[in-house]
């Protein structure tokens, strides 16, 4: 007994021992491939040495296109862990390298743009790079293998609220005011960035020059100096005011006021800090309408559609977003409050029923009465949102 003992622990170990040479041959030959693939690399492109470094693993190579206004361009793009190599293909087969971007440093992003489709946008330090893919699942393994191999303190703030805020800028080595910022796109903001107000033919767009995001005017009365503007006074929004002014050193405990003079200064800079919003009745927005950010950050679908409504024949290009069951309207999609909500249960979506019809159009139906129409840009697109639409209509 006690040998059959002996035996069954025997047998045991050997089965774990032969398990463990598995793990350890499975894991010998990747580090083999990757080897061989970063020695590949490192031959391929001119202008790229000293590739090969500890801790360094291959994680994808592929060809986008550069979106340079009308133009494309061909761009072949290593991913490794840490770093992209950005190159071009030349004719002999190879590549020549552009730039070498420090993974840790960037941001991904996927913007809907009327100029390209399946666009990536990655951008780091002072720079950004926008390229277009072949089809819209090879962009989402892009943006899924670079948002994978970002440091866990940058995936925390992946987001497009965040691009434009003081942290990442820090985080990036960019003081606040030092350098140009990245200008939000007047096109793609229908509101203050800062207060959720609607811009009009009166209440026009601001730049705010620090952080490049766009605010009404009552957001953006203050002006301060700025280094890369070799502290020329220029328009600031509240937040970078605020941040900036906490920066500076006291003056006032350097040079404390003495004289009388101070005073009139001191009493008109009190209505210069007068804002006009004090005195403006400010639009209440239902909380259902801030819940969720046009980016659309966890939600099942998002992007443009045309709509039309019951009985019109007008057709309007907004943004839309299904997160939770719930269909949320905005004007563009880096608006920050939603101009509609509508819950999709009970309702029912059909497609376009006329022959020879050639637009991707589709119809939600409430209780057998048309409520809207939409159209998306192609067949495959409506089909998106007509399978995430039903799955919002169903408990």
């Amino acid at each position: 007994m006690a040998f059959l003992k002996g035996s069954g622990k025997g047998k045991c170990c050997g089965l774990q021992w032969g398990s463990s040479q598995i793990r350890l041959h499975k894991i010998v030959r990747l580090q083999q491939e990757n080897l061989q693939k970063l020695v590949h690399i490192e031959h391929s492109v001119r202008g790229q040495s000293n590739l090969l470094q500890p801790g360094r693993e291959f994680v994808k190579e592929g060809t986008l296109m550069k979106v340079s206004g009308k133009n494309r361009h061909p761009r072949h793009l290593f991913l490794m862990n840490d770093v992209l190599l950005y190159t071009y293909p030349q004719k002999d087969g190879k590549y020549r390298l552009k730039n070498t971007l420090a993974v840790s440093g960037m941001r991904v992003s996927r913007p809907v743009t009327e100029k390209a489709q399946n666009v990536l946008k990655i951008e780091y330090a002072e720079h950004c790079l926008t390229l277009s893919a072949s089809s819209c699942s090879e962009r989402d393994e892009w943006y899924s293998c670079i948002s994978r191999s970002l440091p866990d303190d940058y995936k925390a703030h992946n987001t497009s609220a965040f691009h434009n805020s003081i942290e990442l800028r820090e985080r990036l080595g960019i003081p606040l005011g030092e350098r140009p910022p990245t200008l939000v796109p007047v096109s793609h903001v229908m509101m203050c960035m800062n207060c959720g107000c609607d811009f009009t033919l009166t209440l026009r767009r601001h730049h705010c020059h620090a952080c490049g995001k766009i605010v009404c005017r009552n957001c953006s009365r203050n002006k301060y100096a700025l280094k890369y503007l070799k502290d020329r006074l220029a328009k600031v929004c509240d937040g970078c005011y605020a941040e900036l002014k906490k920066r500076e050193r006291p003056l006032s405990v350097i040079f404390p006021p003495t004289s009388s003079r101070c005073s009139g200064s001191a009493f008109s800079s009190v209505f210069h800090n007068i804002h006009y919003s004090s005195f403006k009745k400010q639009k209440k927005t239902p909380s259902a309408l801030m819940e969720v950010a046009a980016s659309g950050e966890g939600s099942t679908i998002s992007g443009y559609l045309s709509r039309c409504k019951r009985g019109k024949r007008h057709w309007k290009k907004l943004w839309f977003v299904i997160k939770g069951k719930v269909l949320y309207t905005y004007t563009a999609n880096e608006d920050k409050v939603a101009t509609e909500s509508l819950p999709l249960l009970g309702f029912t979506i059909a497609p376009e029923k006329e022959e020879g019809s050639t637009d991707a159009v589709f119809h939600l139906y409430h209780k057998q009465t048309l409520f809207y129409s939409f159209r998306a840009e192609d067949y495959n697109s409506a089909q998106r949102w007509i399978e995430a639409m039903e799955e919002a209509t169903i408990l």
